[in-house]
């Protein structure tokens, strides 16, 4: 009966032991599949393996940039008596896709009771300066210089893949409307946007019809810039104006436009979405050589926008300026300077 017993017990182990050997080698496997299933590299679609060279649509790209130094400066003569509490503002270059900004060098009087920097809507950046008390015939000078790099932009490679933006979205909306000399109310320039877009293929072909239109339709004069509708309507404007216009025509064909305000001169840049809704913002020379999608020519961007709000001034203003303002009844002199700094 024992010995019955212990072939029993051992073979009732030796089941045992090969059961779960059956089971190691049929459920290793069965783990590891699900295990490398379940790994990020094999999950189909999978945001964190992303590539972005397959799925993002490249706009404008750049190169060649021209490093150059740039100086603001204030000079401040006081009057015959005493002033007080003087604010100055000074607009500066800031950074964009294409440029990059750093002080280079300051040359700030220790009398300044602070200077600091503001940012202003569409990217402006200001100099703010507070000098608190001005004695009579005294000369105070302020200056900054900073080191600006700035890139050629080079045109899309395939245009046709850009689309007009949603009217609601935030990167174009503040440039759908009406600035300061920037109008396009009015019957006969959307009836005249219409006509030049209709027998186009695409969107792309739709807005350079309408920069072609006004490079060709619009004599150049050397008068100061005027409200884009009567420069529509008179045929006659100068670089500003024809940029303005042509900013005016594209968002009555609800395109984002802004004007570019660069050193010596204005371009446009309009706004178009590629198919994951992402903005790109691509530039146009309106006078001069003819430049559409890009701009080969590197100059300091000084602002991107045409209707800014500045606190010190009760109407938005097309382009942002110095500022000068103090107390006393002798106002002192000033005088503001950009100076591009040869090598």
């Amino acid at each position: 009966m024992r010995r019955r017993s212990r072939h029993f017990v051992s073979f009732f182990a030796t089941a045992i032991t090969a059961s779960l050997i059956w089971l190691t080698l049929i459920w290793l496997p069965l783990t590891e599949t699900a295990a490398a299933s379940h790994s990020p590299d094999n999950v189909p679609n999978s945001p964190s393996l992303k590539n972005p060279q397959e799925t993002d649509i490249e706009g404008v790209t750049f190169s060649n940039p021209v490093t150059t130094k740039w100086k603001v400066t204030a000079k401040i003569r006081g009057g015959s008596g005493p002033a007080k509490n003087m604010l100055l503002t000074i607009p500066v270059p800031t950074e964009w896709p294409e440029q990059s900004v750093a002080v280079a060098e300051d040359d700030i009087p220790t009398n300044i009771a602070n200077v600091g920097y503001r940012d202003l809507e569409g990217g402006v950046k200001q100099i703010i300066a507070k000098i608190p008390q001005i004695r009579p015939r005294e000369e105070i000078t302020i200056s900054m210089t900073f080191l600006v790099s700035t890139s050629q932009i080079n045109a899309p490679v395939d245009p046709s893949l850009f689309v007009r933006p949603k009217t609601s979205q935030r990167d174009g909306k503040p440039y759908l409307g009406i600035g300061p000399q920037i109008n396009f109310r009015d019957s006969k320039l959307k009836k005249e946007v219409k006509s030049i877009v209709e027998d186009q293929d695409n969107l792309w072909s739709e807005i350079e019809a309408i920069y072609d239109w006004v490079r060709n339709n619009i004599e150049d004069t050397s008068d100061p810039p005027r409200d884009t509708i009567k420069v529509f309507r008179d045929r006659l404007g100068c670089n500003e104006d024809k940029v303005g216009l042509f900013v005016a025509m594209c968002r009555a064909h609800k395109i984002p436009a802004r004007m570019v305000w660069v050193q010596g001169t204005q371009y446009a840049e309009f706004m178009l979405v590629d198919s994951e809704k992402k903005a790109h913002w691509f530039p146009c020379s309106v006078g001069g050589v003819r430049e559409f999608g890009s701009y080969s020519e590197p100059r300091i961007v000084l602002q991107k926008g045409d209707s800014i709000k500045v606190p010190e001034k009760e109407s938005r203003q097309k382009f942002v300026g110095e500022f000068a303002t103090c107390q006393g009844k002798s106002k002192p002199a000033v005088a503001f300077q950009r100076t591009l700094l040869e090598d």
